[in-house]
């Protein structure tokens, strides 16, 4: 066990951090032999924190066992909840279980329901629980948000996700996006809903599922197909698919099949949460096919250039102003043939 360097546990606590602050306060959160210290040091920092709330325990935050929900009674603890968000997702990125729950309550307004909203950092994956008993994984980046109470079965998605959804005829599941919804009883499936992609993509590997656009138009789909809805045409379409092909990442799977380069480039982006760009031309006819299991940027390219005539060039994260780091970015280009 290393001894924690406070300076940089504060650094990273406050969002200005280096990368070798970052990379420090990881390898703490990855011993466990730092628990009991880093426990310390966090409620220390909680209870420097300039807001009128009662003692809460952080031991959810550091090993991620329990679901604990709890009202959020003003903005400022709420902000300093974000920044515990980031911590536990570090905590628990090697046991692959990652949850950080958000309670959004206005104690002044008590006839509202307070919604629980869970984020998924980017480069992580979260597992979830919902209050049916519906399981699933939240991508990174995306946000799941619903009821506390959880009376109707509705739940907003932002991002990507997996549901394994419980079975209640009388109560079917509604998962709600940007411009769409999906209705379900009983079912395994994968959902895309990014508000910002210009298409919604439903992936059925079990069940039945309806799914409604934005004008109201329903279509169902049976296991095996996919779902593409162009949002701004308000048309659908289905295709068959191998269903593991699109939900993968729930296992840590990246897989590539009959993907041109700037396919490539976009999933790869998507991936590791990259810029990747292409350099010149590129044939689309040539088609990428792999299959990579927690393998890092660096290695899937050094594997992809034995095999395939591509030559890239990484350009690793830069300091910014504010002493945070940019993206990554990694060039491709094909070669002539």
């Amino acid at each position: 066990m290393t001894k924690i360097d406070e300076n940089r546990l504060k650094r990273y606590l406050s969002g200005h951090f280096t990368a070798q602050d970052e990379r420090h306060v990881i390898e703490q959160f990855n011993d466990k032999g730092s628990i009991s210290e880093l426990r310390k040091h966090l409620k220390e920092d909680w209870k420097k924190g300039d807001f009128d709330a009662p003692d809460k325990d952080l031991s959810n935050v550091l090993e991620a066992i329990h679901n604990k929900i709890e009202k959020k009674p003003n903005n400022k603890l709420l902000s300093l909840y974000k920044v515990y968000s980031r911590i536990a997702a570090v905590l628990l990125l090697p046991l692959a279980i990652l949850f950080v729950i958000k309670n959004i309550g206005n104690s002044t307004l008590q006839n509202e329901y307070p919604s629980t909203s869970i984020h998924a950092m980017h480069g992580s994956k979260v597992e979830f629980t919902l209050p049916d008993g519906t399981t699933g994984w939240l991508k990174g980046g995306s946000e799941l948000t619903y009821q506390t109470a959880f009376e109707t079965r509705d739940v907003q998605l932002k991002g990507e996700a997996f549901f394994d959804v419980t079975h209640d005829k009388q109560r079917p599941f509604q998962v709600i996006g940007s411009e769409s919804k999906i209705v379900v009883l009983g079912t395994r499936f994968n959902a895309d809903m990014w508000p910002e992609k210009n298409t919604t993509e439903v992936v059925l590997e079990s069940g039945k599922v309806k799914f409604v656009a934005n004008n109201n138009e329903a279509t169902i789909l049976n296991p095996g197909q996919r779902l593409i809805y162009q949002k701004q045409i308000n048309k659908a379409y289905i295709e068959e698919v191998k269903t593991e092909e699109h939900t993968g990442w729930v296992d840590g799977v990246l897989i590539i099949r009959g993907d041109n380069l700037k396919q490539l480039a976009d999933k790869l982006s998507d991936w590791y949460h990259i810029d990747v760009l292409l350099d010149g031309t590129y044939p689309k006819d040539y088609k990428f096919r792999a299959t990579f299991k927690d393998e890092s940027i660096e290695e899937v390219l050094r594997l992809m250039k034995l095999t395939a005539p591509i030559t890239y060039t990484i350009h690793h994260q830069k300091q910014l102003a504010d002493g945070t780091h940019g993206k990554m970015k990694v060039v491709l280009k094909m070669n002539k043939r």
